[in-house]
């Protein structure tokens, strides 16, 4: 049988060859293509059509397509296509990224290294770069400093609480009414208290150069209520005529006219109550200030000298003590009416051999000139006004430099103002 074959638009076809070309009422060819049924194939739209007008192939219509009445269909969308990036730029990014990975880590790696070496003492510059190592040692000395602060931190703490009890240097001192008996009293302190004075200055300025000028100054309340001011200072004097001896007369000299000093550099009128022994090496000073606001102010100090002859010329040293009197039945203090200021010094004037400086003389020597002193307004029950007890604080802060100066002024040295 030929494998085109003529048929009606009702005739059912028992058996076809697959693939084959079917002419339908002489206009239409049809594809069959599918299972022996030809009758289900056309029910279920798979055979296709070739119209003879038009010479297109084309699907037989179906019932819906066919209706009249259905509605147009509307145009599809273009889909849109992310485009994809190739597979060798996903590998190129993925190693950049594992390379600088890479990177990181190795610097990591050496840091570590370093750190174990600095640990074990056993750095070598095979090991790390300059960068690395620069930042390690940058990072431990901000370490030191962090311990440094903290050590700071509990001495100023413990500072505050000893200024409440027992300061640096202070001894207990009671003076009766008898004029010998203070005498002995004090005289029998000297030695004593002068020794203390140079053990606590060399213990205080170990470790620090002493050929240059250095200054340290604390302010707070202690534990009792109480006002304090602690500075510590060194001085190197240069071009003083006559050496230590030179400096210590003009000491001498500011303390036994101390009120006067005082009453013209801060404006407060001071006067001395004391009666002068007439004794270098051991003199009382009983002074009372008037403020600008009208407060009174008292001190009763013991002031302590001694100058050392050493065996060359320049091996002669002279040391200072200043201590505060606790009782004194001669010259009583007066809490109802005066506030108490206390206050413990020391001071140490030595030679010191400099080399050559600028225009001076290669041999020259410098006279050092190290100083202690730590000023105590105690606390008082008198009704004083805020204002008033900060300006008493400030005149006791700038009474500390008043008095250094006015060593320098005696010497013909220039002033210095802090």
């Amino acid at each position: 049988m030929d494998p085109f074959q003529v048929s009606s638009a009702n005739s059912i076809m028992v058996k076809q060859p697959q693939n084959a070309l079917m002419v339908v009422d002489n206009r239409q060819l049809q594809v069959w293509n599918g299972p022996p049924s030809f009758q289900n194939l056309q029910q279920e739209g798979a055979i296709m059509e070739l119209t003879a007008d038009s010479g297109t192939l084309e699907s037989p219509p179906s019932s819906a397509s066919a209706s009249p009445s259905a509605a147009p269909q509307e145009p599809k969308k273009k889909r849109v296509v992310k485009k994809r990036k190739a597979t060798h730029t996903i590998r190129k990014e993925q190693k950049a990224a594992l390379e600088k990975e890479i990177e990181e880590l190795q610097a990591k790696l050496e840091n570590i290294k370093f750190r174990a070496l600095v640990q074990q003492g056993e750095v070598s510059r095979s090991y790390h770069d300059k960068t690395v190592e620069n930042a390690v040692l940058k990072e431990s000395i901000q370490d030191q400093h962090l311990v440094m602060a903290q050590v700071r931190a509990l001495l100023s703490g413990q500072m505050q609480h000893q200024m409440s009890g027992v300061r640096p240097m202070e001894t207990r001192i009671c003076l009766s009414a008898d004029r010998e008996e203070r005498r002995r009293v004090l005289h029998a302190l000297r030695e004593a208290k002068l020794r203390e004075a140079k053990r606590f200055l060399c213990a205080r300025s170990s470790g620090i150069k002493p050929n240059t000028p250095y200054f340290q100054e604390e302010r707070y309340e202690s534990a009792d209520g109480g006002y304090c001011i602690a500075r510590f200072e060194i001085t190197p004097l240069y071009g003083v005529k006559g050496g230590v001896r030179a400096v210590f007369d003009a000491v001498l000299q500011a303390a036994f006219n101390v009120e006067i000093i005082i009453s013209e550099t801060s404006g407060n009128i001071t006067v001395r109550e004391d009666d002068d022994m007439n004794d270098e090496s051991v003199s009382q000073m009983r002074l009372v200030s008037q403020t600008n606001r009208g407060v009174l102010v008292e001190n009763n100090l013991v002031h302590f000298t001694e100058y050392a002859h050493g065996e060359s010329g320049k091996g002669c040293y002279a040391v200072t003590s200043t201590d505060f009197v606790d009782e004194d039945e001669l010259y009583p203090y007066r809490p109802l009416e005066r506030v108490r200021r206390d206050m413990t010094a020391a001071m140490l004037v030595s030679y010191l051999d400099s080399p050559k400086k600028g225009d001076k003389k290669e041999d020259e020597p410098v006279v050092i000139l190290m100083r202690w002193a730590c000023t105590k307004i105690c606390p008082t029950d008198l009704n004083i006004s805020h204002e008033a007890m900060l300006d008493m604080r400030e005149t006791s802060i700038r009474s500390q430099g008043t008095y250094l100066n006015c060593v320098r002024q005696t010497l013909g040295l220039p002033i210095i103002t802090i």
